[in-house]
């Protein structure tokens, strides 16, 4: 025999002395029965938003047209000064943007003194 025939089955006997320990079996948890949870959970469902503008038909009140997350509504603006018609107590006078606009869509010559 030759020098090549006694190292193979050396290497084969370190190679498995050195391998590590098998896995311990961990021992099943055992299960009970139950009788199920006592109330069925609500599915989870999304608000309704026919219009696609954001604002959920419940709080929309114009809810087949797409309009501002204020009201859901369509932004009409007739004088172009940024207020909406629906709150611009003035719609066809546009409000003077020079820092003493107070918001309500008229203009302070068209509200009277203030």
């Amino acid at each position: 025999m030759g020098p090549g025939r006694l190292l193979f089955p050396a290497l084969l006997i370190l190679g498995c002395a050195h391998s590590p320990p098998p896995q311990q079996q961990q021992q099943p948890v055992p299960l009970r029965a139950t009788s199920g949870p006592v109330t069925r959970p609500k599915s989870i469902t999304t608000p309704i938003d026919r219009d696609g503008d954001r604002v959920p038909d419940g709080s929309d009140r114009c809810p087949t047209q797409p309009g501002s997350l204020r009201d859901g509504c369509p932004v009409v603006d007739t004088d172009g000064d940024g207020i909406s018609d629906r709150y611009d107590r003035c719609p066809t006078v546009p409000e003077v943007r020079d820092g003493r606009a107070d918001g309500d869509g008229c203009p302070i010559s068209a509200a009277g003194a203030r």
